[in-house]
């Protein structure tokens, strides 16, 4: 059994850090007891490794920590690099399931055995959804999902390997198309990743597409140009229908306006912001989900389908008579992953109402990584007519899979294991001055790195 007890700066519900006093007691095969102030505050069951951590980014999902749906306060923080017991350097995908805590095969839930382990329903998130994060000086890492770091990647860039797979899973979930035009609209810290990991994509993919970054800063631009974009752009330059993807990485509603001018085909969400945005109340619950908006078209046959109360009866009639199972929402809560494999509304209220029909449960009528089909004369302002007069796509994504991101970091032709923090990070800070590391981190664009006496790299 092994004992830590420290002082971490954590995050508090109005927004602010002030340092608390926690523990750990447990281990990996008996499961873990979290004290906090002396008191008891959370249980883990087995699959946690304890690490000492190193360094941790700061990114704009701990900036806006408090506007998301899990208790506080936390010790935050999830792009932690760490060490084991050994010494050995190691970075941590951050979703706590059945499959990443190493829980044999008939202890896992439905989602850990489709494949979605990502978006299993019992799992805890490392400095987001109350496991704490590296922001302290002591982490407990699901055991699955400690990845040793390897070679040829520096501090400065191993603070950026979990944002760096986010933005590669962005990539790969729009499935560029030769001779597409990919826009990245707001290139700041993640849109800045989205740029590099879409010309390493194309590197060695060897797909021909054009990049493009579009923002306001002529730093963020020039940056975005030395990793890779084949033209930069003012935000203000953007055209309309200029772009056949647009990825948008600002986290704001203005942000999001302009990619929905721009796109011809597909707009692509990766902000958490937690906050309305063009109409959607849950706009960041879609981002979690990786659930995608479309216009109503073909739906595959032996698709599970909850349809809203406003679409027309003929078109649950249609989709019958094409094979789809036509569900109601009781019906979608009781298949194998709780929800149906698609929805089809009539405007973006019965969206919100998809995406999260309960208050206070995070679970939607529609699986993760389903589809959301907008019937054709839905109403909802700008999204919704883009949408119905334009067949555009709203797609999103969330974290990525860091073997895939540490394999492009690794390569040598590609430069990427030292470039990256190179451009990226502008300060480094200790975590006993988190206060500073968010306030830098709340301007500029850049990332900052907080470290721990103890880890040091």
């Amino acid at each position: 059994m092994a004992h830590v007890a420290f002082t971490a700066p954590e995050y508090q519900p109005d927004g602010s850090i002030r340092p608390a006093g926690y523990a750990f007691d447990g281990s990996e095969q008996a499961g873990w007891e979290v004290l906090r102030e002396g008191r008891a505050h959370l249980s883990l069951g087995p699959g946690y490794r304890l690490l000492a951590a190193s360094h941790c980014g700061v990114c704009a999902t701990d900036l806006a920590r408090r506007h998301l749906p899990f208790r506080l306060p936390q010790i935050t923080g999830h792009e932690v690099v760490a060490r084991e017991e050994d010494g050995t350097p190691v970075v941590v995908e951050i979703n706590a399931s059945h499959v990443a805590r190493g829980l044999p095969h008939d202890a896992q839930c439905a989602h850990c055995r489709s494949g979605l382990a990502t978006h299993c329903p019992a799992r805890l998130v490392l400095g987001i959804h109350d496991l704490p994060g590296g922001f302290g000086p002591w982490l407990l890492a699901p055991t699955h999902a400690v990845v040793p770091l390897g070679a040829g990647i520096d501090r400065d860039t191993s603070a950026l390997v979990e944002p760096f797979a986010a933005a590669l899973h962005a990539v790969r979930t729009i499935a560029p198309r030769a001779g597409d035009r990919i826009a990245v609209v707001g290139p700041g810290r993640l849109g800045t990743l989205v740029v590099a990991a879409l010309a390493a994509w194309r590197a060695t993919e060897g797909v021909a597409v054009e990049i493009v970054a579009a923002g306001r800063r002529d730093a963020h631009l020039a940056r975005a140009r030395a990793l890779g974009a084949d033209e930069v752009v003012r935000l203000e330059d953007l055209g309309p229908e200029s772009a056949d993807v647009v990825i948008e990485t600002t986290g704001s509603p203005d942000g999001l306006g302009l990619a929905l001018v721009a796109a011809r085909r597909e707009v692509h969400v990766k902000s958490t912001t937690g906050e309305p945005t063009l109409g959607l109340r849950h706009l960041t619950e879609l981002v979690v989900d990786e659930v995608s908006l479309a216009p109503l078209g073909d739906v595959a046959p032996a698709t599970t389908v909850v349809v809203a109360p406003s679409v027309p009866v003929e078109i649950s009639t249609r989709l019958a008579r094409g094979g789809a199972h036509v569900v109601t929402a009781a019906e979608a809560a009781a298949l194998p992953l709780g929800a149906a494999d698609a929805a089809i509304v009539g405007s973006l209220d019965e969206v919100d109402g998809t995406i999260r029909p309960r208050d206070g449960v995070e679970r939607g009528l529609v699986r993760a990584r389903g589809r959301i089909f907008v019937a054709g004369d839905a109403s909802g302002g700008a999204l919704a007519t883009a949408m119905r007069e334009r067949g555009l796509v709203i797609s999103t994504s969330r974290c990525g899979d860091l073997r895939d991101a540490l394999a492009l970091l690794r390569d040598r032709r590609l430069g990427l294991g030292t470039r990256l923090g190179a451009a990226l990070v502008a300060a480094v800070l200790p975590a006993d001055r988190l206060t500073d590391a968010f306030a830098r981190a709340a301007t500029g664009g850049d990332k900052v790195v907080v470290t721990h006496p103890g880890g040091a790299w």
